[in-house]
């Protein structure tokens, strides 16, 4: 009896297990099997070592145009070298220049033009003029003329230390740097800020204008119109005629008509007749002088100018007020395309005055003029 209930036991765990076997097959065609990752396969000393990574090169972010000041702008496009104190001193002035032109253009809008701004030119000159009649005369002048590409390409700003009454008369000669004593006395230089107008492309009918003040206290207004043709005939010939008029504050209104008669004699000689005549609300009669100049080519760096001229006035006591002949010599530096060394030397016999005798008078003259930015002019106009 004990046998059999222990066989019935047995039979019993057996079909417990059968059973539970059939439901785990059950249960494992139902849910697929969880994966289970690879062990990692084995690594040798040599590879658990990292890989060295690729040396990194960080290029620096330079700044834009619009996050640089004008002057940092215009210092980068100006590239020249400058080795000696001259050359450094020009190359400021030409990003001073260009920088001005960039701040001033800058209030007419946003589009900052700095090919235009480096168009802006100038010339610095120092020297001294002496004549028997009239003394020592130091001069120290500048100009410069600022581009203003956003306002409009005719118009442009004009600064400059110059003769004043010349400059607004429009009575300036072929000569900036140390001016021709013309109607009188030199007068004293002026610090003149203005803006013109004229156009680009010249035509041979061309009108310009500008206004301004002197620098000076009380400002001094002024304004000026004028208008020029010019033709060319006879194969050799140019003639060119100009009216100015102009307006000044402490002066009043005034004219100035010059006409210049141009005839080409050879590659290396041009002879020019100039003659000019000057009417003002303050002086009495016509103001006026007739000039020849030969202009003589002498290699590519040198240029002489003879001059003679006779000058007046109409209602003056003695109307012949001046005639005097000159040698001016303008010579470029070999080494500096923009510098220019101005020699002069001459002979004028001056009288203003009926109780004067006219008697020779010798002048002499030297200065030095430096041209910069990107324009250059011809050794004479």
């Amino acid at each position: 009896m004990r046998a059999l209930a222990q066989g019935r036991v047995m039979l019993a765990g057996l079909v417990a297990f059968a059973a539970a076997t059939l439901c785990a097959g059950a249960d494992a065609q139902t849910e697929q099997p969880a994966e289970v990752a690879p062990p990692p396969p084995e690594v040798t000393s040599e590879a658990a070592q990292p890989a060295a990574a690729p040396p990194v090169t960080v290029e620096p972010v330079k700044p834009t145009a619009e996050e640089l000041g004008a002057m940092d702008v215009c210092e980068e496009m100006q590239n020249e070298s400058a080795p000696t104190t001259i050359e450094r001193v020009r190359r400021r002035l030409s990003i001073t220049a260009c920088a001005s032109s960039a701040w001033l253009d800058g209030l007419f809008g946003d589009q900052m033009m700095y090919e235009d701004y480096r168009q802006t030119y100038g010339t610095v000159s120092a020297g001294a003029l002496w004549d028997d009649y009239e003394g020592f005369d130091p001069r120290l002048r500048f100009r410069i003329r600022l581009q203003l590409p956003q306002w409009d390409e005719s118009i442009s700003a004009f600064a400059g230390r110059v003769g004043e009454e010349d400059y607004i008369s429009d009575i300036e000669d072929d000569f900036d740097a140390l001016p021709t004593r013309q109607f009188g006395d030199l007068e004293d230089d002026s610090v003149l800020v203005g803006l013109g107008y004229s156009n680009p492309k010249r035509t041979g009918n061309d009108f310009d204008a500008s206004v301004g003040v002197r620098l000076d206290l009380p400002l001094d207004p002024y304004a000026r119109a004028r208008y020029e043709i010019i033709r060319e005939f006879a194969e050799h010939y140019v003639f060119s005629a100009r009216e100015t008029i102009f307006w000044q504050n402490s002066e009043g209104f005034g004219s100035t008509t010059r006409f210049h008669l141009d005839r080409a004699l050879s590659d290396r000689f041009l002879v020019r007749w100039a003659n000019l005549g000057k009417f003002t609300e303050e002086t009495t009669g016509l103001e006026w002088y007739s000039q020849v100049t030969l202009f003589q080519s002498v290699g590519e760096r040198m240029g002489l100018a003879w001059q003679a001229q006779i000058e007046g006035a109409t209602d003056n006591e003695v109307q012949i007020t001046r005639t005097s002949v000159r040698l001016i010599m303008r010579r470029r530096f070999e080494s500096f395309e923009w510098l220019f060394l101005e020699l002069r030397g001459g002979v004028g016999w001056p009288r203003e005055r009926l109780d004067e005798e006219r008697e020779m008078s010798p002048e002499l003259g030297i200065a030095l003029e430096m041209q910069f930015g990107q324009r250059r002019e011809r050794w004479y106009r």
